[in-house]
């Protein structure tokens, strides 16, 4: 039976009452096809992969950056073409974005790349803190995304060390913006012997508590902060480490 006919035998069925809903699919679909012209079903074209289409590819981001600083992605290796590829970059406006292929100096200009290249971007972050900065890098048909975060806290400025007890101690007033994580900020110490001397305070007097533990603490800007190790540690060369919001910071303790 012709589609016309279709429609027709089933426009009499439904005249009769005799409506079978099993057919009302098959119904609608042959009036679609026939008002749009198409006498036969006509199987849409498989997809071609185009030659210049990679394997998708990401870039981890990076936060806890410096202001004004150049930050690197970590390399990714092309795969998946049949034939060279174009490659191009964009980004935040001021970002210097580029990208550097096996190594070779960073470019901003357009190029190609092939299977096993090991590909980069780079851009200059912001100059302010707590801020992100975005770069894009497009190969072929595909694109990712490279993101570095500014830490929120400004390095401290720590005072010249004094012998407090056992410890010889500094102190630095912070400087930060923005609330980092739900309102909080987190803070670690450590030192390069993995000794329990290390220790940090946030305070807003001159009675510290001093903790070795991890803390998550509100409110840095303007507020003091106290760091302090054993003479023995110092005096055996560890390096005092003050981890703020993922971002590290080395405490001079020498005298």
């Amino acid at each position: 039976m012709t589609i016309s006919g279709a429609i027709a035998a089933g426009a009499r069925r439904l005249a009769g009452g005799r409506f079978r809903p099993l057919r009302t699919s098959a119904l609608l679909l042959a009036t679609i096809l026939l008002l749009s012209g198409c006498g036969d079903i006509v199987w849409f074209p498989p997809y071609v992969r185009l030659g210049t289409t990679p394997d998708q590819f990401t870039f981890p981001a990076k936060t806890g950056t410096d202001k004004s600083v150049t930050v690197t992605s970590e390399p990714i290796t092309v795969s998946g073409l049949t034939v060279d590829a174009p490659i191009f970059v964009t980004g935040s406006s001021g970002s210097e974005s580029a990208y550097s292929i096996n190594g070779a100096s960073a470019t901003s200009t357009a190029g190609t790349v092939k299977n096993g290249d090991k590909v980069t971007v780079s851009h200059k972050s912001a100059a302010d803190l707590g801020t992100a900065t975005q770069t894009t890098l497009t190969i072929g048909t595909v694109s990712a995304n490279f993101v570095s975060t500014n830490r929120f806290v400004e390095s401290p400025v720590f005072s010249t060390p004094v012998l407090d007890a056992a410890s010889f101690r500094v102190q630095a007033t912070l400087v930060a913006v923005g609330d980092g994580t739900a309102g909080l900020h987190v803070i670690t110490i450590k030192d390069s012997l993995n000794s329990t001397g290390a220790q940090f305070s946030v305070s807003d007097n001159d009675i510290p508590t001093f903790y070795s533990s991890s803390q998550t603490v509100p409110f840095l800007n303007n507020r003091r902060i106290f760091v302090r190790n054993l003479t023995t540690n110092v005096d055996a060369g560890a390096t005092t480490i003050l981890t703020i919001d993922g971002a590290d910071f080395v405490v001079k303790l020498t005298p």
